[in-house]
């Protein structure tokens, strides 16, 4: 419960009079939103704070002219269709928000383009695979056991999410060993065991810019929970946008009793002898907690929210250890024609230059290219006809790309640079959508600047840190901080970075702070 501290609750002339709260979110990303609904759902007193003026993150959208667009969100796993529904779904039944917001189903899952090979791939595993093996046909064996593989891991993975908390740990590897198998190894790894082809791999491993690094690179555990997830239930986009989830997220908070403070930045994390007590915000008010979860990255929280002081060194060597994961140059075009003048019939298109996705995953780390070598194209007309005026389209290019090189750009050719990759960008859509510039009214550019200014993630990370298999979602940072009753959720933390990731890591730190708390009152 929220009390004040004070004489009789009332603030006397000189008297410093401090709020207490049960539990303090800092930020208000998706995996803010997500601990603060759920804490509130169990009864805590909950103070959200967020230095933006509205929630979400990079779950938003802005306006440029006529086109509101979407930000940053391609493809919603966790939902699923009405029989079968996802993590992400039930967990919004179950703070009760599920009808707050309308998901439109995607009806494919990607249209996959090469220099000479154009495939679009459907969602079902029976589909899915029929697919893959008409397109090669030689390849046929291979896939249907590394699909095999996939689906199999996915089984061991969703029993083990399902029963979280309640496996005995020791016999786990007994019980589900298509997941422990490959803890250790990479997606390219497994894949390159059952399929030869290079082309057919590539097809396969095209959502590596879903999380960020190439096949020989990327956990198996977590590709393989991802391609499972989007096979087996599809992919769903939110009506309104991304912004809708965010603000039903909010508004559920808000109905549960928790309170939320828009532009409202923290200056400090306070602490006691080792445990966190509270928050300074910036403009000075002292507000006090029992938990403390932040949203920010677990870098700038512990040097910039903590003090390097407070935090035990370990835990800095244990971020160190990590890498931090690629950001994004991204495209908006407002085009004043519709889908069909403009040739899409896919929501989601990769394009690709060639097969050697090591060499793509290489240029991502250099500003100093005409066009990335790999890129989406996103028409949300597809899935969301209103998304733009009518006979428009609201068209977004997205290539993967370091925020590091972006940091030596001189600030009098940063335009340049990001119009440069943008045009380039452009062309390269233009060969699958002719005419796209001709007809564009809107064209905004981000870069891994503006997602640093914007979300305040260090190196405009989109995906927390990298996920090689030493970060999977087993072996990646936990949700526990380096100081008692201080939590992380969002794309930083387990189990993984991306929107239903951090949606579910709320549900985890939630989860085991009522754990804890349960445990102090000495519940069973």
């Amino acid at each position: 419960m929220k009390n004040t501290i004070g004489v009789l609750g009332a603030k006397k002339k000189g008297e410093s009079v401090t709020t207490k709260y049960d539990a303090i979110v800092i930020g208000a990303g998706l995996g803010g939103l997500s601990t603060a609904a759920m804490l509130a759902r169990n009864g805590l007193s909950v103070l959200l704070l967020e230095r933006h003026n509205v929630p979400g993150g990079y779950a938003t959208s802005f306006v440029r002219g006529r086109y509101e667009f979407e930000i940053a969100l391609h493809e919603l796993s966790g939902i699923g269709p009405p029989e079968r529904r996802g993590g992400v779904y039930r967990y919004l039944e179950y703070l009760g928000m599920a009808e707050k917001v309308e998901f439109l189903h995607v009806s494919n899952l990607y249209r996959s383009v090469f220099p000479d090979l154009d495939v679009t791939l459907p969602v079902g595993r029976e589909p899915f695979e029929a697919e893959l093996c008409e397109t090669f046909p030689h390849e046929a064996k291979g896939i249907h056991r590394f699909l095999e593989r996939v689906f199999d891991f996915g089984r061991d993975f969703s029993r083990i999410t399902r029963r979280r908390g309640q496996v005995n740990p020791a016999t786990m590897p007994f019980r589900f060993p298509h997941f422990f198998r490959y803890l250790p190894v990479t997606w390219g790894h497994v894949l390159n065991r059952d399929v030869v082809d290079p082309r057919a791999r590539a097809v396969l491993s095209q959502y590596w810019g879903y999380v960020g690094m190439p096949p020989s690179k990327i956990s198996f555990v977590y590709f393989a929970s991802t391609l499972a997830a989007y096979v087996r239930r599809g992919a769903a986009f939110p009506k309104g946008r991304s912004q809708a989830l965010s603000s039903a997220f909010l508004a559920r908070f808000e109905e549960l009793g928790g309170e939320a403070r828009m532009s409202c930045p923290v200056r400090q994390i306070t602490t006691t002898d080792g445990r966190v007590s509270g928050v300074i915000t910036e403009e000075g008010e002292e507000i006090q907690a029992d938990w403390v979860i932040s949203n920010a990255d677990p870098i700038t929280t512990c040097r910039e929210l903590i003090g390097s002081d407070n935090v035990p060194p370990r835990f800095f060597a244990r971020l160190q250890s990590s890498e931090v994961a690629p950001s994004t140059v991204n495209v908006y075009l407002g085009v004043a024609r519709s889908p069909e003048e403009l040739g899409f019939a896919e929501h989601e298109v990769f394009i690709n230059e060639g097969y050697d996705l090591d060499r793509h995953y290489g240029m991502m780390h250099t500003v100093d290219v005409e066009s990335p070598p790999a890129m989406v194209v996103t028409c949300y007309n597809i899935v969301y006809p209103e998304i733009s005026p009518p006979g428009t389209s609201s068209v977004v290019l997205t290539a993967l790309m370091y925020g590091e090189p972006w940091y030596s750009v001189p600030p009098a050719e940063y335009v340049a640079t990001k119009n440069r990759i943008a045009d380039g960008m452009i062309r390269m859509a233009e060969r699958i959508a002719p005419g796209l510039r001709e007809q564009a009214e809107v064209v905004e550019v981000s870069t891994p600047i503006t997602n640093m200014r914007y979300a305040g993630a260090i190196g405009g990370s989109i995906y927390g840190f990298n996920q090689p298999p030493r970060d999977n979602m087993v072996w990646r940072m936990g949700n526990r901080g380096p100081l008692e009753r201080l939590y992380f959720v969002g794309a930083w933390t387990q189990p993984g970075g991306g929107f239903e990731p951090s949606i579910m890591s709320g549900q985890m730190a939630g989860g085991a702070i009522l754990g804890k708390i349960k445990k102090m009152q000495g519940g069973a």
